[in-house]
């Protein structure tokens, strides 16, 4: 058995698998196995996935189907997965060298049902840069190993909702049947947070090990403008019944839904902007300042709620206009969002 599976979905990924699976198999770290599910893609993917397949004996196992969006794939490939540990990566990414060595250490350390590291994010220019969303140090608590008691104001809200900077237990998944939403975009919202939720030991690796790639085509960041998304209303809505009311996580909850939601509405463009604005208003509730921990984003919604949609879309254009031309390093100084 080897100690870490690794579940990677690939879609037209052919300008950047070749780097990512080097990566992967550069790793410092050499008990692992790649679980690959070709979505159906139509470009070079499965002739990249053959030759590393063929170069690296057993190593790499290729799963291909017709084209069923990367939660139905995450699922189909963890039904493959024969470690411990499992984490789901995606194929246009870039992976640090001891990316698997330090998450399997810190997992042996302390016997985490989860460990968290860090991770950069690929700008369209080639730069990059660490991303604070990655771990939110001034929410965790003063212990090396927590979890949802320690914090439950911000259990929801410390990390990002993505699973690929996540090594998890494979019991985990299984014991509480977590599964990826069948959905065009945030597919992992409702599996990451739940995982936050039931592991009782959370571990962090205070590092960033990967790169996060922001200029794949074919990714569903890029595309989210294409539809009106309204999944992650879905996926919050399982997890109010998940934490059953519980008031303790009921604020870290509200925090982590705002926040996906603006984030969405970053993507969003034209017509499907304005529904998407629309539906904010019809959808989103507006608790007090007080409760919500990024107060740009409680201003944000404010305007929402009490300006025409017309008039916000105005200033919210103006607005990115003028953060588009500021640099990065003055914006990180400046604490800009």
């Amino acid at each position: 058995m080897t100690k870490i599976s690794i579940v990677m979905p690939v879609y037209n990924s052919e300008n950047y698998l070749s780097e990512c699976l080097k990566s992967l198999i550069n790793q410092t770290f050499k008990d692992f196995e790649l679980i690959c599910i070709n979505d159906g893609s139509t470009d070079n993917s499965l002739r990249i996935l053959q030759e590393y397949q063929l170069q690296n004996d057993g190593c790499i196992t290729i799963i291909s189907q017709k084209n069923s969006g990367a939660g139905a794939s995450r699922n189909r490939g963890f039904g493959f997965v024969n470690s411990k540990t499992v984490i789901f990566l995606d194929s246009d990414d870039y992976f640090y060298p001891n990316f698997l060595e330090k998450m399997y250490d810190r997992y042996c350390e302390t016997g985490a049902d989860v460990v968290i590291c860090r991770y950069d994010v690929t700008l369209p220019d080639g730069t990059f840069f660490q991303q604070a969303a990655g771990i939110y140090s001034e929410m965790l608590p003063a212990k090396e190993v927590f979890n949802k008691k320690d914090i439950p104001q911000y259990i929801f809200n410390f990390s990002n909702h993505a699973a690929w900077n996540k090594l998890i237990k494979s019991d985990l998944v299984k014991e509480h049947k977590l599964e990826f939403e069948n959905t065009p975009d945030s597919n992992d919202v409702f599996f990451t947070l739940s995982v936050l939720f039931f592991a009782e030991k959370i571990a962090i690796v205070d590092i960033p090990l990967l790169r996060y790639n922001f200029l794949n085509e074919n990714s569903t960041t890029i595309n989210r403008d294409k539809y009106v998304n309204t999944f992650v209303f879905d996926s919050f809505k399982k997890l109010k019944q998940l934490i059953n009311n519980n008031s303790l996580f009921e604020i870290s909850l509200y925090n982590a839904y705002l926040s996906s939601v603006m984030y969405i509405l970053n993507f969003s463009k034209g017509k499907n902007r304005r529904k998407f604005l629309k539906f904010i208003k019809n959808n989103v509730p507006l608790y007090k300042k007080d409760s919500v921990y990024k107060k740009y984003l409680y201003y944000r919604l404010l305007a929402i709620k009490r300006l025409p949609v017309p008039v916000f879309i105005i200033l919210y254009k103006i607005k990115c206009t003028i953060k588009k031309l500021i640099p990065q390093k003055i914006k990180k100084r400046l604490n800009i969002k």
